[in-house]
């Protein structure tokens, strides 16, 4: 094989070392792609010797796991422009198959017979294996291995659209445990999870391949049924659901009995999208609690009083952007490290004039609805940005102020611009405004989203990624998004102490972040137990109720004093 680097290079002896040494896989072929050297750790990665395979053609190692299209498009691609590079499921000598990321060069000559191809091969199975791990974790509740309500969604949409084209009807059921809530008061939060253990998997034996179980969460449960003749299918399977639970579940020796209520809608009868069927379950749900629970009612139109309600909200919350009736809260980001604050997250409120200060949670859902998030983001944005600018000048200059972006506001052609206008007017330093986007918003009209993101990163405006692990489908994807932190999800960390799967996502989170230069901050501490535990991973920064819950301007500049001259919590 030295000689035939000689051909290729006149300091063939230092490409040989090169050749040699390489961890990565080299194959060179002829101008015919028959494979004329190989270095060592090709032969190491795919189990054969140089001998085995001279003289073959490059596509020996193709497996049948690996589409045909996707080789069609790499040679012709090749023959275009020169190179390829890609992700191909190869298969070693033995027969096992392996993720391989290929790079692939058409070296031309002055003659087509001199022409060569060089091939460099590398092992990713391990990181694949991650991946496919991290997004089973993203689509699939932890502790009942159901779909989650993303996965959920994903095949409710589908399903709709399924049945449209074929004229079909189908049926979500919401399922809610009635008085699960003593279960957990009286035998404890591990019973309880055995409880909805032992309940998936009933359900998922009643449905079987007749639909699909969720667990929507907490207790509460959702059922597709896709295809359906008739309604009487889907009472039959309601039928079977609350005769099941008649039958007690043992849990740690505990007999216990439990109880569903059942709401039901139907497409299209009562809704056309994922929202209003949902909403439209949910309603029957409560209406079935109201009737006297361990029952099933389908949706009608009376169960409006939501929607009217709905409208009053609405009305509501016009009357509060007029009359400016939100606040912006504070809640502490702490150095790890340094046990000292770092940042600070913006949390609008409601101060109602009637119900008190209430939380984004009772109101935000409405906003969206009715587009008036983006005059309140906009708001936010603002006065974040004004009051941290204060406090850059009373003392705390590095202080790092993080905003929630919503889709609405993400979505606005002038975004980029409102965010510059704000900054001219409140003069924060730009690299001290970090933006929080989720990871749904990361995911959909990918090129456009990624344009917007290096626009505000080119002025010195930092990025996060919010709720990481809740939502995001493709990690390879993530590279991509010009972000510099990730933001654990809240619900991981809470479960982490006492779930070693959660403890394992963690870690594994941190340490992916890690290898793609991300900064990471956890979310929901609240001990110093699990502080030491993402300390110890190696996480930048936490927020939670062990440092302080969200506080108004003068509250939160108070413990930021009081934290920065005498506390180190960590």
């Amino acid at each position: 094989m030295k000689t035939i680097l000689e051909k290729f290079s006149s300091d063939y002896e230092n490409v040989w070392q090169l050749f040699k040494h390489m961890n990565d896989g080299i194959m060179i072929a002829d101008n015919q792609q028959n494979i004329i050297a190989v270095n060592p750790s090709f032969e190491k990665m795919t189990g054969y010797t140089f001998d085995e395979i001279a003289h073959k053609n490059l596509r020996f190692l193709q497996s049948e796991k690996t589409s045909r299209i996707v080789f069609h498009d790499m040679w012709e691609k090749i023959n275009l422009a020169g190179s390829w590079s890609g992700e191909l499921m190869n298969e070693r000598k033995n027969g096992e198959l392996f993720w391989s990321y290929v790079s692939i060069a058409h070296i031309k000559k002055d003659r087509e017979e001199n022409n060569y191809f060089i091939g460099m091969i590398r092992d990713i199975t391990d990181r694949k294996k991650v991946e496919e791990r991290i997004t089973y974790l993203s689509y699939h509740d932890t502790l009942t291995q159901l779909p989650n309500r993303t996965l959920f969604k994903k095949q409710i949409k589908e399903a709709i659209r399924h049945a449209k084209h074929h004229d079909e009807k189908f049926a979500m059921l919401f399922l809610d445990l009635d008085h699960f809530k003593k279960v957990n008061d009286s035998l404890g939060h591990h019973i309880g999870d055995q409880l909805l253990q032992h309940i998936a998997k009933r359900l998922q034996k009643i449905i079987g391949t007749t639909g699909t179980v969720s667990r929507f969460g907490g207790d509460e449960f959702t059922i597709l049924l896709h295809p359906l003749h008739n309604k009487a299918e889907a009472y039959a399977m309601v039928k079977q659901i609350i005769q099941s639970f008649q039958t007690p579940v043992d849990c740690a020796g505990e007999k216990i009995y439990s109880n569903t209520s059942i709401g039901i809608s139907f497409y299209p009868d009562h809704g056309l999208d994922f929202h209003t069927l949902l909403k439209n379950a949910d309603s029957a749900m409560y209406q079935a609690k109201q009737a006297g629970r361990s029952q099933c009612q389908e949706y009608n139109y009376s169960m409006n009083q939501g929607s009217r309600d709905r409208l009053q909200l609405e009305r509501e919350l016009r009357n509060a952007v007029q009359e400016k009736q939100f606040q912006v809260y504070y809640q502490l980001q702490v150095d790890v490290e340094k046990g000292k604050p770092y940042g600070i997250e913006a949390l609008i409120r409601w101060a109602h004039p009637k119900k008190g200060i209430l939380p984004p949670a009772a109101f935000l859902p409405a906003a969206e609805e009715t587009g008036l998030i983006v005059k309140i983001d906009d708001w936010v944005l603002r006065t974040a940005c004004q009051q941290t600018k204060k406090w850059h000048d009373e003392g705390f200059k590095d202080l790092v102020i993080s905003v929630n972006i919503s889709q609405k506001q993400f979505d606005r052609y002038d975004f980029v611009d409102r965010v510059k206008q704000i900054l001219h007017e409140t003069q924060l330093d730009p690299g001290l405004l970090c933006l929080e986007i989720t990871e749904n918003m990361a995911i959909t009209q990918i090129e456009q989203a990624v344009e917007k993101l290096n626009e505000l990163k080119k002025i010195g405006v930092q990025l996060s990624l919010d709720d990481f692990g809740t939502g995001y489908s493709s990690l390879s994807q993530l590279k991509y998004f010009p972000i510099n932190t990730l933001k654990i999800d809240k619900s991981f960390l809470q479960q982490s102490s006492e779930d070693q799967e959660n403890h394992a996502i963690v870690k594994l989170i941190i340490s992916m972040a890690k290898s793609l230069n991300f900064s990471v901050i956890c979310e929901g501490v609240e001990t110093k137990e699990q502080l030491l535990l993402i300390r110890n991973e190696g996480c930048n920064h936490a927020q939670g109720y062990l440092f302080s819950k969200p506080l108004d301007f003068q509250n939160c500049e108070s413990v930021m004093r009081t934290m920065k001259e005498n506390v180190n919590i960590v």
